[in-house]
């Protein structure tokens, strides 16, 4: 079986895209199944989302008929919009999650522009036509058939990515509460912030934010607490040093299609205090402290307790370690094959 694998950021590029393509490229080839070819859905020098999203409007069906294959695997389904109808009943797509689309319905804060939104209206639309759907997490999987109406969505958890060695010289502070996450209202920094604020009395404990600059109301917030650093764009041997280091990982999130930095703390022995919003139940497993993203204060009192209760917290670091590093790329790559050898029979059918 030819498999092209369709990509739509550059492996060269950070983030979770390019490091998804990379996990399921290595699984695919590492298993010796498939004859495994990648195409490239973005312009050679990339210069702005909203210029990639062009190109791929002009380019991306004569890009897509080049390449010859029996499955084209799309990595990213919110770039389902540029597949040509011709092409989707030998594609199958992975859905990360449905975050724009739910802001569109208004149960997520944040308003997509007209452009945007006629991307993943079309994205949606398509879902229900392609050959076959998986998705990150059971919650994502519910949403695919909440709004396309289609049921047989295959729920592939991801491996639990391994970490860089962390750097020897990096000046961290004895005891600190960590978040990571982009300015997205979906990721509630200000949220951390305000949770934060309620342990101002912990007067060793800092507060350390990682991620792109933040915004301007964020650094004002900030401003006003003391003990709070923000780490711009850090390495992932720095992000390595950060989990390792830190006291808890803070994850308060609205939603999360996955949440992979509560597998990568609970892997590097970071308790994790996380929000009960979508998938992130699934995803911590019963190794975390929870509570509803707008209940702060309950937030606020799981990381006090962290912070000051010695067996619990060795009891979460635990669990937490045998519960990520049960992800193995071994697992995600025989899930994987087994979805692909799913599909083949359908077809053959």
């Amino acid at each position: 079986m030819r498999v092209v694998l369709i990509r739509t950021s550059s492996p060269n590029a950070k983030g979770s895209m390019a490091e998804y393509a990379c996990m399921v490229e290595s699984a695919l080839r590492a298993s010796g199944r498939y004859d495994v070819q990648t195409c490239d859905l973005f312009p050679a020098c990339s210069r702005s989302m909203w210029r990639d999203h062009v190109w791929r409007l002009v380019h991306a069906g004569q890009v897509l008929r080049q390449q010859q294959a029996d499955i084209y695997h799309l990595l990213d389904g919110s770039m389902l919009a540029f597949v040509p109808r011709g092409l989707l009943p030998r594609t199958i797509v992975t859905v990360h999650d449905l975050i724009p689309w739910l802001q569109l319905q208004g149960e997520l804060p944040g308003r997509p522009s007209r452009a945007a939104g006629w991307i993943i209206r079309q994205s949606v639309e398509k879902m229900a036509r392609v050959a076959a759907v998986c998705a990150d997490s059971a919650n994502t999987a519910a949403d695919v058939t909440r709004y396309s109406g289609r049921r047989d969505i295959m729920h592939l958890p991801l491996a639990t990515r391994a970490m860089a060695n962390p750097p020897s010289n990096i000046d961290l502070p004895a005891r600190f509460i960590f978040h990571i996450g982009n300015n997205a209202a979906y990721k509630n920094r200000m949220g951390v912030l305000r949770v934060f604020a309620r342990l101002v009395d912990m007067q060793d404990v800092w507060l350390i934010m990682a991620g792109p600059a933040p915004t301007d109301a964020l650094r004002a917030a900030a401003a006003k607490l003391q003990r709070v650093r923000f780490m711009v764009d850090v390495s992932d041997a720095e992000l390595a040093a950060l989990y390792k280091s830190a006291s808890v990982l803070l994850f308060p999130s609205l939603y999360e299609g996955f949440g992979m930095p509560v597998r990568e703390a609970q892997a590097a022995g970071c308790p994790v205090v996380c929000s009960t919003a979508a998938s992130l139940p699934e995803v911590a497993g019963h190794a975390a402290l929870m509570a509803d993203p707008k209940d702060e204060e309950g937030l606020a009192a799981h990381c006090r307790t962290l912070l000051s209760d010695d067996a619990l917290r060795s009891h979460l670091v635990e669990k937490g370690k045998a519960f990520a590093t049960a992800f193995t790329m071994e697992r995600f790559g025989a899930d994987l094959c087994g979805w692909y050898e799913s599909i083949g029979k359908c077809n053959s059918s």
